[in-house]
């Protein structure tokens, strides 16, 4: 009985020992592996390896260093077990050789960033906040565009990798069959419009005549009412409004900045005054406008939710790859066009495209959505 006793007992401890072996080999080989050299090692991580000697990650004027494991393996929990499991599909990919050569890289870079970022918005940034604290951020010592951005955050709950894409490694070409970097406007209407029970919306920025043929620039989104159609041509109606001083715009209300004309010298003269208005908010004189307009009908439609979806897009596509999509209501008309101006080098977008988001989203801002009710 005592030799099966000490059997057992001796059994347990090699047991014991065989576990605690396997778990400090298993410790051993997970630390390990968390090492910039160890990741580094691949052939395929010298190129984003460059890309991290040259960002604020790797050297800063505080000496503080983030490492390969500190962005994307979380520190404990099953974020940290899920990373590691997952990562072994890497080093098949390696021994594979999926990423030879550079060009290689480029092909692959979008689909590794999106899982990465996918990734990091699924622990709610996990890795960042080890390091970052928003809380213990003081925002009002930051410049103007990070205090409204981290505000921003706190307000709607919003997670770092939101906004702080390609802060470490380029961030990569959109593909064709996601970007919409060529996003066209609504179809021409194949048959000629009849019903002018309905506006007409112009789709881009297009040029039109006034009566005795001047030019006008129409932007997108501008709103075409009282039209007559010859088969070619439209004749109609644009209603807006000209601040004292800057005749040469219409804009699509009282106050707020929402282009709709452009009108050069020989044209300011056709426009018809309805009535003139002291703007309190703005301090100035406005005047309440009427300018009758040709425009081939191409260049217009009846669509105004499929130009939207246009405008929608756009706002989706390019401003999602810095942080998340802000919604055309959390600012004033007036107010996005400082943002939109502020954030447009950062994208891909055209100038025609920047113009078409920009009224997009002053025509669906909180200001005027509020005054629709």
């Amino acid at each position: 009985m005592f030799k099966m006793k000490k059997v057992y007992f001796f059994t347990a401890i090699m047991l014991m020992a065989i576990g605690a072996g396997i778990l400090l080999s298993v410790q051993y080989i997970m630390h390990k592996t968390n090492s910039t050299e160890f990741c580094v090692s691949c052939h395929s991580m010298s190129f984003p390896q460059e890309e991290w000697e040259t960002s604020v990650h790797f050297s800063n004027p505080k000496g503080i260093r983030a490492n390969c494991a500190d962005c994307h393996v979380p520190p404990s929990g099953l974020h940290y077990l899920k990373a590691k499991i997952l990562a072994v599909k890497d080093i098949w990919y390696e021994m594979m050789g999926k990423i030879p050569d550079r060009e290689a890289y480029e092909k692959h870079r979008y689909e590794m960033a999106k899982r990465v970022w996918d990734d990091m918005k699924a622990t709610n940034s996990e890795t960042c906040r080890s390091c970052h604290s928003l809380e213990a951020m003081e925002i009002s010592s930051q410049s103007k565009s990070a205090q409204t951005m981290h505000e921003l955050a706190k307000k709607d709950g919003q997670t770092c990798i939101d906004c702080h894409k390609g802060i470490v490694h380029f961030p990569p070409e959109i593909p064709d069959d996601v970007a919409t970097n060529n996003i066209e406007s609504p179809k021409t209407e194949d048959k000629q419009i009849l019903d002018n029970s309905k506006p007409l919306y112009n789709k881009s920025i297009s040029t039109a005549q006034t009566e005795n043929g001047s030019e006008v620039r129409l932007m997108p989104y501008a709103t075409l009412t009282d039209w007559n159609n010859d088969g070619q041509q439209i004749t109609a109606e644009l209603h807006g409004w000209q601040q004292a001083g800057a005749e040469s715009i219409i804009y699509m209300e009282l106050g707020k900045r929402i282009i709709v004309a452009l009108l050069e010298e020989e044209a300011k003269s056709q426009v018809k005054v309805i009535k003139t208005i002291q703007d309190e908010v703005t301090d100035s004189e406005w005047k309440e406008v009427l300018l009758t307009v040709k425009i081939p009908q191409g260049q217009l439609t009846t669509d105004l939710t499929a130009l939207n979806q246009v405008g929608n897009q756009l706002n989706q596509t390019h401003c999602s790859s810095c942080h998340a999509v802000i919604s055309a209501d959390h600012f004033t008309a007036n107010q996005w066009i400082g943002v939109v101006n502020s954030m447009k080098d950062r994208t891909a977008l055209t100038a025609e495209e920047v113009r078409i988001l920009t009224i997009y989203l002053q025509r669906n801002s909180k200001d005027i959505v509020s005054s629709a009710h």
